[in-house]
């Protein structure tokens, strides 16, 4: 096994462990920390086995603690993970790692299908390329493949979201203001690349894109329709 892991190495309150529960709970549900999602107190308290009125204190504590932040959506109890949050749970997701002494990985599988024909142009801007060549180690082919994942994937894209990965800063040249974007390093039919999740897309969470050093349609011999493996690593 790896090596034990220290407090101080990665930087957590261990008084924070015991909401470790609720949080993944709420990874469960479309919790993030990026957009405001609404809850629904009574399935939330069905899944605990109490009452929506203790869901609701339990909501409050997580408030009060710096976990979440909460706000309405359409006259809806909606919440947001905090960065604390975010940096909670990828403390467990550590924690296994080392134990385990392998790193974790998510799976999705979809098939491909045509994007709008952007991610050439986005994955060709410096602004981009420069922290993808720093942060990932290589530079992306100037595209990306999307693919739509099959319906018992999602959630596991969805958990995604709650997670912090690498985040790739927006930008702007003067003249118009770019997203960031979070990525995670994959592997897409055994060729390595990462999973974007972009702040400004209009993709539902159905839809992943995908850069790698090479053109994935090509390299793979791929066309629509095709069914794809990615291998996510945390």
């Amino acid at each position: 096994m790896g090596n034990p892991v220290s407090r101080a190495s990665l930087g957590i309150d261990y008084k924070l462990l015991r909401r470790i529960p609720y949080l993944i709970l709420l990874v469960k549900y479309g919790i993030n920390d990026k957009d405001y999602v609404v809850i629904n107190l009574t399935r939330l308290a069905n899944d605990i086995g109490t009452t929506p009125q203790n869901v609701f204190k339990i909501i409050n504590r997580l408030a009060e603690e710096g976990l979440i932040i909460k706000s309405t959506v359409s006259g809806q109890l909606a919440i947001k993970f905090t960065q604390r949050a975010s940096e909670a749970l990828q403390f467990v997701i550590d924690t296994i790692r080392h134990y385990l002494d392998e790193r974790l990985v998510i799976r999705l599988v979809g098939h491909v299908v045509s994007g709008l024909g952007e991610g050439g142009f986005y994955m060709s801007l410096d602004g981009y390329v420069k922290q993808f060549v720093e942060k990932l180690g290589f530079k992306p082919y100037p595209g990306t493949l999307n693919i739509k994942l099959k319906p018992e994937y999602v959630k596991y894209r969805l958990y995604l979201d709650a997670l912090p990965g690498i985040y790739i800063e927006g930008f702007s040249n003067g003249v118009r203001t770019y997203g960031g974007v979070k990525c995670f390093r994959a592997t897409i039919q055994g060729l390595p690349g990462a999973v974007l999740l972009i702040e400004r897309t209009h993709h539902g969470p159905d839809i992943v894109e995908l850069i790698s050093p090479y053109k994935l349609r090509d390299k793979l011999g791929l066309r629509d329709g095709d069914e794809i493996e990615v291998l996510v690593t945390l």
